[in-house]
């Protein structure tokens, strides 16, 4: 399993692994203690190595595994995957967050929670394994925490555009179309919040703004029933 290989490098090859557990902010506030001298730079490379080995491992995957699926198919079902909150969820999933090495103002902030750290968290951590174990191992360990969500999307027809979704639902029963509005977080991400009837039904986060108004269309398609039962 995934945890166990984590767990291997934080038991046995700490000094070097903690690369990928340093988030930007322990860096800019420990850069003159002495005593950290061994930590020169944040998970930041890392995460952007992670992020292209799981879009190709997914990639990978679902062309061999799904010959029927379209390019524009293949493309909606890796990006379910492929995705911030979606990363972070399996973050979550692990338990990565409190492995994370912050500085004090961002532990203040709640960064250990945040979406966008625990994305990147995970994207470092699977950065850190193709170099040390391989693209083939860290592909085997990927597929085996993906393979489910895979082929519940697929199944589901989940990765049909959630908007789009949402918005047929309620054009059906006649209600109102539904309203976002954005604002960007201090990370560069995006936050959007989801209104129907001016009432707040869901948010949305995401690295650009499209990602965070679909997660908060699917968050919202998921409380549908709710909503109309209670209009």
């Amino acid at each position: 399993m995934m945890l166990d290989e984590i767990k291997k490098y934080i038991d046995i090859d700490y000094d070097h692994f903690k690369i990928a557990l340093t988030h930007s902010s322990y860096i800019n506030e420990n850069s003159n203690d002495k005593s950290n001298d061994n930590i020169v730079e944040s998970n930041e490379r890392l995460e952007y190595l992670g992020d292209s080995v799981i879009s190709y491992v997914v990639s990978q995957y679902l062309y061999k595994e799904y010959p029927t699926l379209s390019e524009g198919d293949l493309s909606k079902i890796r990006s379910e995957i492929v995705n911030q909150k979606s990363l972070s969820d399996y973050s979550k999933m692990l338990k990565l967050g409190k492995y994370l090495l912050l500085g004090k103002g961002e532990e203040l902030n709640n960064g250990r929670k945040k979406t966008s750290n625990l994305c990147n968290l995970f994207e470092a951590i699977i950065g850190y394994m193709s170099i040390n174990i391989g693209l083939e191992k860290t592909s085997n360990y990927l597929i085996e925490l993906f393979k489910e969500k895979i082929q519940y999307i697929y199944t589901t027809k989940s990765y049909y555009d959630s908007k789009s979704l949402l918005q047929e639902k309620l054009q059906e029963s006649a209600q109102d179309l539904p309203k976002y509005s954005s604002k960007k977080l201090n990370d560069g991400s995006f936050e959007v919040a989801l209104h129907i009837n001016n009432l707040l039904i869901s948010k949305g986060y995401g690295r650009r703004k499209v990602e965070a108004e679909k997660n908060a269309a699917k968050d919202a398609l998921n409380t549908y029933t709710k909503f109309l039962k209670d209009d």
